[in-house]
């Protein structure tokens, strides 16, 4: 079993290795039902010249069903950590769709309609590739890898793409996810730093337990329809801001004194500041102490030697962390600056381990609806997600064709932003409800203002068209 054609041969039956109760959680509902939550459906795109032929994603699809999440079915009980793979028959180019579109803009509504397009209603794996396919020279086309969350989180996913993706030459592709991602969860520690480790852990993880229960962001323009009421609108249009040189933002990076993600981040937490200011918010224009918060995903890679186990390197191994935008911060400067001691913090905490550490041991232990309130619970107190993957400054193809840019999109309660990185360039999005939050197609445009002004304040050549943007 496995697929018609395929080369791997799964075997009958169910998979022996359990589902991770995070996992299992996105395959029977993490949210309230009350909050009419979507399917959790990761749509990694990739853009091209010349669109690849189905002949061409039969072999592609033959691989990504060797691995053991994308053979089958989850199944398992609601609320248990019981969940495994159940094997399915399936020819691999039923796992192939096309959209003919006839320019640029259709092609992007053609992608804003699969937003909520179901992968799980068919019987087959909870995957797809979907083919929008534009004319030749006239337009972009795109190919849409849509995977369930159930099967893998961004980073195990980033490994299955280094199987399907080829450098210019149709050689397998290097590794894409940095090594030193992996180190950083893997330190040694002496006794003396362990001892100040414990008490930093009883600390966070008092930290963990207040996310659900703590304070609300603060009431501004942004965040004026989210809150303990909140439902999923299934209403999302894709914003997609300007693409920049990952060597400009190194520039800024090393002038700033700051990380790559500081900028980013700052540079969002400045373009909420600026939305707000041209909605007439009182809140932002009187107070400097206003919390305007991001949930950020923060996964654990597993060491390398993994890779090549298809029962195992696809897995949700990863949580999320708080982190404060300083929207109060009137300043472009002074707003990096807080982000960057913020982010340090973060990053010399035990946080991320400790999230995980209750991530995986209470939740499973809790009612089924006490579970999913406690999920809506954090959610709502935030105003965002922000999710930035690494991806390889390599020029690769996909199917056989070059693959010339990339984007991540992802539904979720909150505004999701999504920025990946590719052949020197970062390419960025924002997931939003553009009628619940009223003017937010402009977040591009006051990001752009928000970057320019950074980049004049560091002394950094700003891009053309972040300026050109930045003027609209």
């Amino acid at each position: 079993m496995g697929g018609k054609g395929s080369k791997y041969e799964a075997p009958s039956g169910m998979s022996k290795r359990k589902m991770s109760f995070t996992s299992a959680s996105m395959a029977f509902g993490a949210w309230p039902e009350k909050v009419a939550m979507c399917e959790p459906t990761i749509n990694a795109t990739l853009y091209f010249d010349e669109c690849p032929s189905v002949e061409g994603l039969v072999p592609l699809c033959q691989v990504i069903s060797s691995y053991e999440r994308c053979a089958g079915i989850p199944e398992g009980t609601p609320g248990k950590a019981d969940w495994r793979i159940k094997y399915v028959d399936f020819d691999p180019k039923d796992m192939i769709r096309t959209i003919e579109v006839k320019d640029d803009d259709e092609a992007h509504k053609a992608i804003e309609g699969l937003l909520h397009d179901s992968t799980r209603n068919k019987g087959l794996p909870w995957w797809e590739i979907v083919r929008i396919e534009a004319p030749k020279g006239k337009a972009k086309s795109a190919i849409v890898i849509r995977i369930d969350h159930v099967i893998g989180d961004g980073i195990s996913l980033v490994n299955l793409m280094e199987q399907i993706l080829t450098d210019i030459d149709g050689k397998k592709l290097d590794e894409i996810v940095p090594a030193s991602m992996a180190k950083k969860f893997n330190r040694k520690l002496s006794f003396g730093q362990k001892f100040c480790q414990f008490f930093k852990i009883i600390y966070n993880f008092f930290v963990v337990l207040s996310l659900p229960v703590g304070k609300f962001d603060t009431k501004t323009a942004f965040r004026a329809n989210m809150g303990k009421n909140m439902v999923y609108t299934w209403k999302r249009s894709l914003v997609r801001f300007e693409t920049v040189p990952l060597e400009y933002l190194k520039n800024l990076k090393k002038e700033g004194g700051v990380t790559l993600n500081d900028v980013m981040f700052s540079c969002l937490g400045g373009a909420i500041r600026r939305y707000n200011l041209a909605n007439d918010c009182a809140v932002t224009t009187t107070k400097k102490n206003i919390t305007c918060r991001a949930l950020m995903p923060i996964a654990f890679p597993r060491p390398n030697v993994d890779k090549n186990d298809k029962t195992a390197i696809l897995r949700n191994k990863w949580v999320f962390v708080s982190a404060d935008f300083g929207v109060g911060q009137g300043d472009c400067i002074e707003r990096l600056r807080y982000i960057n001691r913020q982010m340090n913090g973060i990053k010399n905490s035990p946080l991320a381990g400790v999230q995980l550490a209750v991530q995986e041991s209470i939740p499973p232990k809790l009612p089924l609806n006490a579970g999913r309130q406690t999920v809506f619970d954090t959610f709502c107190r935030h105003s965002i997600i922000f999710s930035n993957v690494p991806g390889t400054e390599k020029v690769v193809k996909f199917g056989g064709k070059e693959v010339t840019g990339v984007q991540m999109y992802f539904n979720n309660l909150l505004p999701q932003v999504g920025i990946l990185s590719y052949r020197g360039n970062v390419f960025m999005n924002m997931n939003i409800d553009t009628e619940a939050i009223p003017g937010s197609e402009m977040m591009p445009v006051y990001f752009a203002r928000e970057m320019v002004e950074l980049s004049e304040k560091l002394g950094i050549e700003a891009p053309l068209n972040l300026i050109e943007r930045a003027k609209m």
